[in-house]
């Protein structure tokens, strides 16, 4: 923050390069930003003394690459070109935006209608199963393995489970197995129990000769059984497969046995034997998950998080669901006080790639990221792990136990105050899908530990158990708390009832046990006649409740007055188990039904006024200069708020692209009127195209008016963004009263003549209001004819046209209200355009033609004759009387009439041109303090000697015209219809005087346009630029015009001595050869020869003629002539023109 206070008088002419001819005291300069501040908002005083008046306020915007240097990205000039609004913030007015806030929100449901009941609801799956009776046993065999020595529960005995048992080919083949189809399986039970609901029993072949609970086997399973199975008795049960297994005789043959059920207890007890070695792994833990549908979170609280500084390792299982995956979406999010971006990881974004972000300076994040496969974010379960080590450098992620991704050089450290799991902290992102087991740990965890412990639940065994800062392992059935497992730590309060998704026991995926016990098994091979009956089961998952969260206006503004939690009725789907298929749904009646609306309400915060809208330019290559370039802008209208201590602040993200350095400049003196008020209609803010239209934003408004008002105005400042809203012009309009428009605007800006080019970017393309490297337009729209003071009126502001998508709008909209006329009879000068070094008047300069001054009528009575007095300082003075009509501060610029370069000649003295304005309506001026004003300038070239101007068209030669005006705009030479991709050298043969080229290009894209080669439009390039003739075939360039210059160039030079002494004076002929060098034909453009007698030759290098052509009193005043030069090999020839008063000779190429 900067609270800095600059005052002093203004004493350099330089500063502005026009300054009124006033005394030092009377400018009072108040210095906020400097180029060399970090910061781009403080506290700064302005003058507050209520006796002292101020004429105007002027702002001086300075902005300059930084540290002056040219370069690409973050040398110099920054890149890309970004809005750059300047803003006062009068803390003793306020705004408001109209807002609405639905009186309902509920948790995963975006209609208006939403239907309930308090009873749960489900969501059902429908399971295929197999009953299968052996109707004729044709033969069997079997081949038994265990001794009943042992005894264990099936697949460990809980609600749940699932076991993977190991037997290995060498005891199949000693118990009698054969290879081919396994047929059954007979288990011999010791107690009976409970149905075991869903029993599946699936098999494999295998290499492995141990299992291992860190990696039990996933897939390649071959299902033989299916049926959620009884054990009503003691003794031998039977398994029929509904398909056989096939063994090849020499793998290790692997079982998989799992069963949901419905009871936690009383499963039967198997006859069991210790097979010697680890082949059983089991998993019998209970395992939910949280489930996310786009809301909903779960915030860890922030006490675990203050540990975390340069390492930390996050860890969880993730499931993304299919239908929706991948999307933009947020598995986790933290964030530090200042409410930057700490921890992110995108799982995946939108591309299918997977973002880790982690620790920030301020200044922006570390990141990493990669492309991952769909199997690897949706579908299935995937543990993923995440760390950094900021003292390293090293960011890694880690899936399914291995190195993934890394990255080096990745050293911000991480401030951390709050962690979101299942989205954003801000919500703007969410996750779809399920998340297990959330591990947080303050270290950096290596791919041994991160791999050894991902599917066992943690405990003071694992290495760096002292740094779990966070551990949720969610397997709470139900309820709003998270359980935070990690020592010491707090629990978790779920926000916005995500769902607790059951783990069924054919998808248990960690939390297995290693041992030696396995069930007794007989493997049976058989023939059969078979009945397979399929039986149809359908099962359910209770849904996530809905979170009700009813809101009210307390104080004006939206407050939450009940929370109450219930299902959605109506359709709850079902699902096919195999296929995954929406089959038809089960209905819920409803009990009750909340129709959501909109609550009404304004915030309300300090008036923010923007004083400037700017955007900045495309950095790449772009030069500034070492003083960079200062704009100035007439900002007395916010004089009531430019007093006393006031925060000005730079925002909207291109603040930081350039150095700045602004000051305001109070000159003082009587305005042409008080400001008395300034207020925002709307407060500054961006709205989209559809939101405009309906009013959702910029809603019609009621504004009061003072009564002492004596003229009304509304500024309104408008720029175009998303690539319709910035390339597609459209019209805008204010709106009085309900009246038909009584203001209608296009807001549209042409880029082409940007006096800062070129840019490192598409800089030239018309926008909507604004280009890159200037100052916003601002519509100054009258409205006291429609408004009566002291009392209401009614606003509104919109866009015509038809919908447009990706359009939206940055809008300031201001009221300014001034008194009476201070002055009867007044005219002020307000800017001298020509000659002049401001950069807003960059493409009319240097000049030495006619100059260019703004006048103001600034008094009561309409302006219809003034006398100007003008003058280099030191020069000739000069005087011209104007008349016109000018209402009340209407303004013209007044080109001022010149006695040709004599004017420009003043000795030694300074460049500094100097004019004042005297007798309005030939009477006394009534405040003569702004009748003067001098400016700096810079002096036009001058050429010597012979000069030529020498150009190439590119493929668009039709865009082109040409140009060369005198003193007082009479065009001399012009050239308006030229060919593609041709030079042309026309000779300048013009009497001493001071000359503007005019170069057109209606394109507006100049010569030369970078753009066209990238996107391979075949456009070519030229170029412009005048060159000295030192002797018959060498010429020397001495100005060259940039080719990417836009619209057109403009440009002024001396042609100094005397004419020819054949030639008479006030006379110029223009000679051009195309193409030069040429292949074949010539053509040869005379130009100011109408009236003489014309013998135009060619001849070789050796002098010898070998063509000619004459014409007898030429009667045109542009004559082209032909000559074929396809015969003459190559080599230079001369062209010699002879019009009986001069001779001239040019030079061609042929090749």
């Amino acid at each position: 923050m900067i609270h800095s206070r600059f005052l002093f008088p203004c004493l350099l002419l330089c500063w502005l390069g026009v300054m009124p001819f006033a005394a030092a005291q009377d400018t009072l300069v108040v210095q906020t930003l400097t180029l060399d501040s970090d910061a781009r908002s403080g506290v700064f005083e302005f003058p507050s003394d209520d006796a002292q008046q101020y004429e105007k306020i002027l702002m001086r915007y300075r902005m300059r690459c930084h540290d002056a240097a040219v370069g690409n990205g973050n040398v110099g000039c920054r890149e890309w070109d970004y809005s750059c609004n300047t803003f006062i913030t009068d803390s003793t007015q306020v705004d408001s935006n109209r807002a609405l806030h639905p009186d309902f929100i509920i948790s995963n449901f975006s209609g208006s209608t939403f239907s309930y009941t308090s009873q749960p609801t489900y969501t059902y799956r429908q399971y295929e199963q197999h009953q299968v009776n052996y109707l004729n046993t044709i033969s069997e065999t079997s081949a038994a393995i265990g001794d009943a020595s042992e005894a264990m529960p099936l697949a460990g005995g809980k609600r749940i489970g699932r076991g993977q048992y190991l037997f290995t080919a060498a005891e199949l083949s000693a118990a009698g197995l054969n290879a081919g189809p396994v047929t059954g399986l007979q288990l011999q039970v010791n107690t009976p129990g409970v149905d075991a609901g869903f029993l599946r029993i699936r098999m494999k072949g295998t290499a492995l000769v141990a299992l291992d609970p860190a990696a039990p086997e996933p897939d390649g399973w071959t299902e033989v059984y299916f049926l959620s199975t009884a054990f009503p008795a003691a003794g031998t049960q039977r398994f029929h497969y509904y398909q056989p297994f096939d063994w090849d005789g020499a793998s290790n043959l692997l079982i998989d046995v799992s069963y949901t059920a419905a009871d936690d207890a009383g499963h039967a007890v198997l006859a069991a034997h210790d097979a010697g070695f680890d082949a059983a792994i089991v998993s019998d833990l209970a395992d939910y998950s949280l489930f996310f549908e786009g809301a909903g979170a779960l915030p860890v609280p922030p006490a675990s998080l203050g540990a975390i500084s340069d390492a930390v390792t996050v860890s969880l299982w993730v499931k993304g669901t299919p239908d929706i995956m991948p999307v933009n979406s947020t598995v986790f999010e933290g964030k530090d006080d200042a409410g930057n971006r700490q921890l992110n990881a995108h799982l995946p974004w939108g591309n299918g790639q997977v973002y880790w972000d982690c620790g920030n300076d301020g200044g922006g994040y570390d990141r990493i990221n990669k492309q991952a496969d769909e199997a690897d974010y949706e579908g299935r379960w995937n543990h993923w792990a995440f760390t950094k080590n900021a003292a390293t450098g090293e960011m890694k992620i880690y899936l399914n136990g291995a190195l993934w991704h890394s990255g080096a050089g990745k050293t911000k450290s991480i401030d951390l105050t709050s962690l979101h799991f299942g989205g954003a902290v801000t919500g703007n992102t969410a996750y779809f899908g399920a998340i297990d087991e959330l591990r947080i740990w303050n270290a950096e965890l290596d791919e041994a530990s991160i791999r050894d412990w991902m599917r066992r639940p943690l405990d003071s065994g694992h290495p760096n158990y002292a740094n779990l800062v966070a551990y949720f392992r969610l397997d709470e059935n139900g309820g709003m708390t998270a359980v935070n497992s990690a020592p010491g730590a707090q629990d978790a309060a779920i926000a916005g009832a995500p769902g607790r998704e059951p783990v069924r026991g054919r998808d248990l995926y960690k939390n297995f046990s290693a041992g030696h016990l396995r069930p007794d098994m007989t493997f049976l091979q058989g023939e059969y006649e078979v009945e397979d009956i399929t039986v149809t089961v359908l099962d359910s998952v209770q849904n996530a409740p809905r979170q009700v969260i009813a809101y009210g206006l307390i104080n004006g503004l939206p407050a939450a007055v009940d929370t109450f939690f219930v299902y959605q009725s109506g359709d709850m789907p079902v699902f096919d188990d195999l296929t995954g298929a929406q089959l038809a749904p089960v209905n819920v009646l409803a009990e009750n039904s909340l129709d959501i609306g909109n609550l009404v309400y304004y915030n309300t915060f300090p008036a923010k006024f923007e004083i400037l809208s700017l955007v900045t330019p495309y950095g790449n290559g772009l030069d500034l200069g070492s003083q960079g370039k200062v704009f100035t802008f007439d900002v007395s209208d916010y004089a009531p708020i430019l007093r006393g201590k006031k925060r000005l602040s730079v925002e909207m993200g291109g603040e930081n692209q350039e150095e700045l350095d602004i000051q305001f400049l109070f000159i003082k003196g009587t305005p042409p009127q008080k400001v008395l008020n300034v207020q925002n209609v709307w407060p500054f803010r961006r709205g989209g195209f559809a939101a405009i239209q309906d009013n959702s934003v910029f809603e019609p408004r009621t504004v009061q008016t003072l009564p002492d008002g004596d003229r009304f105005k509304v500024r309104s400042s408008i720029t175009g963004h998303g690539q319709n809203g910035e390339f597609v012009p459209r019209t805008h309009y204010l709106n009085l009263n309900d009246a038909p428009n009584e203001f209608e605007y296009e807001v549209w800006k042409k880029c082409g003549e940007n006096p800062i080019f070129p840019q490192g970017g598409t800089w030239l393309f018309d926008r909507a209001g604004w280009c890159p490297g200037m100052a916003t337009d601002v519509h100054e729209l009258d409205i006291t004819p429609y408004v009566t003071a002291g009392n209401p009126v009614d606003i509104d502001y919109g866009v015509l046209g038809d919908f447009m998508s990706d359009a939206n709008y940055l809008v300031s909209c201001q009221l300014v209200t001034y008194g009476a006329p201070e002055h009867n009879l007044d005219a002020a000068v307000v800017d001298v355009i020509r000659p002049s070094q401001k950069v807003e008047h960059e493409r009319f300069n240097p000049a030495c033609t006619q100059p260019v001054v703004k006048i103001r009528n600034t008094g009561a009575t309409p302006l219809t004759s003034l006398t100007f007095i003008y003058s280099l300082q030191g020069g000739q003075e000069l005087s011209y009387s104007w008349t016109g009509d000018l209402a009340f501060m209407e303004s013209e610029d007044v080109a001022l009439p010149v006695n040709g370069p004599l004017f420009w000649v003043n000795g030694n003295n300074p460049q500094v041109f100097e004019v004042s304005i005297a007798g309005p309506n030939g009477m006394a001026d009534e405040y003569p303090a702004n009748n003067s004003m001098r400016a700096a300038f810079t002096k036009a070239t001058e050429f010597s000697g012979e000069t030529v101007l020498n150009y190439k068209t590119n493929s668009r030669g039709e865009e082109n015209t040409m140009y060369i005006r005198d003193h007082e705009g009479n065009i001399v030479l012009e050239r308006t219809v030229m060919d593609d991709n041709t030079v042309y050298t026309d000779a300048l043969n013009m009497p001493p005087g001071c000359y503007t080229l005019e170069f057109l290009d209606t394109g507006d894209d100049g010569l030369y346009y970078w753009y066209w080669d990238a996107i391979n439009l075949n456009v070519g390039s030229g170029y412009l630029r005048f060159r000295r003739k030192l002797n018959a075939t060498a010429f020397i360039t001495v100005k060259n015009f940039e080719p990417e210059f836009g619209s057109y160039v403009y440009f002024d030079f001396f042609i100094p001595g005397f004419v020819d002494a054949h030639e008479p004076a006030g006379t110029a002929t223009l000679v051009g050869l195309r193409p030069n060098p040429a292949t074949g034909q010539l053509t040869v453009d005379l130009v100011g020869f109408e009236g003489r007698d014309l013998s135009v030759a060619l001849y070789d290098a050796r002098g010898r003629l070998l063509q000619t052509q004459q014409m007898a009193q030429n009667p045109e005043q542009q004559l082209s002539l032909r000559f074929d030069l396809s015969a003459y090999p190559a080599g230079a020839y001369f062209v010699r023109i002879d019009d009986g008063i001069q001779v001239k000779t040019r030079t061609v190429m042929k090749q």
